[in-house]
């Protein structure tokens, strides 16, 4: 201590005021708390116009995917409630940029990383596509189908490509529900879904005899697309991101689902026979 009176007299003026403003600056960001993650009125999620919510015109049903599922949960971290907003995959970064949307989730390849300006965040769900069929009369590969009467939510883009490229009869439905009972009414001899959420519904014990399926195909995974531009925003993205995409979220998740479509296959089923 007895060195500093003999020191600071002989120090230049420059840097006994680059000392000063050095503490003051220190001082003053000790008072300043941390920015806060930005928090959303409503988070705007894009999807694909396919996976946008039914609108049916009976009764709710169950959508094919688990984009809104997702989205919902997301929004949960975030405090901030949902709004999906259709979009064409050639919309994506420009929507982003422009602040049109916070985030994207669409199934794909990571393709989507090439795109600059864009950060993708795996959500941890990935699955090929499988088939639901009768258990006494099972196909065994993807090529028996030829000819035979496949049944297809609309949502699932990837599933009527199979179907058409293997030569089958495709029959398109509004929800899952739909066309998975017409396997159990025998109007269609199998109904193309992820493998995930079919091997749900298998556990079933009201679907074991409808639980034959095929070796699963192409699979893809549910990604998160979000802007670099937004620091922020990407941070509080991936916090939310990395919660939700643990294998027991999805499990149950793909639980929930099964359980929903089940009941919907089952109300569509016996409706009729009360009437």
């Amino acid at each position: 201590m007895q060195a500093l009176p003999r020191f600071f007299p002989r120090a230049p003026v420059w840097l006994l005021a680059l000392v000063g403003a050095a503490a003051a600056t220190a001082a003053a960001w000790a008072l300043v708390p941390p920015e806060a993650p930005p928090r959303w009125e409503r988070l705007r999620i894009g999807v694909l116009p396919s996976a946008m919510p039914l609108q049916s015109a009976t009764r709710a049903y169950t959508e094919e995917g688990h984009e809104l599922a997702l989205a919902r949960a997301l929004g949960e971290h975030l405090g901030a409630a949902p709004q999906f907003v259709a979009l064409a995959p050639e919309a994506f970064a420009g929507a982003l940029a422009r602040g049109q949307v916070d985030a994207i989730l669409v199934r794909g390849p990571v393709h989507y990383a090439a795109r600059a300006g864009l950060q993708v965040l795996p959500t941890g769900y990935r699955s090929g596509t499988a088939a639901a069929m009768r258990s006494d009369q099972p196909l065994r590969r993807w090529e028996a189908l030829r000819g035979k009467t496949v049944c297809v939510s609309r949502a699932n883009l990837g599933a009527q490509a199979l179907a058409q490229r293997a030569g089958a009869r495709l029959q398109l439905f509004d929800a899952p529900a739909q066309a998975l009972v017409q396997v159990r009414t025998g109007a269609c001899d199998a109904a193309l879904h992820d493998e995930a959420q079919l091997q749900a519904l298998f556990q079933r014990r009201e679907w074991h005899k409808f639980s034959a399926t095929l070796p699963a195909a192409e699979p893809a995974e549910l990604l998160l697309l979000a802007a670099t531009a937004r620091p922020q925003a990407l941070q509080a993205l991936q916090q939310a991101v990395a919660a939700e995409r643990r294998a027991p979220a999805w499990h149950e998740r793909n639980t929930r689902w099964a359980a929903n479509v089940a009941y919907e296959a089952y109300f569509d089923q016996i409706g009729p026979d009360c009437h």
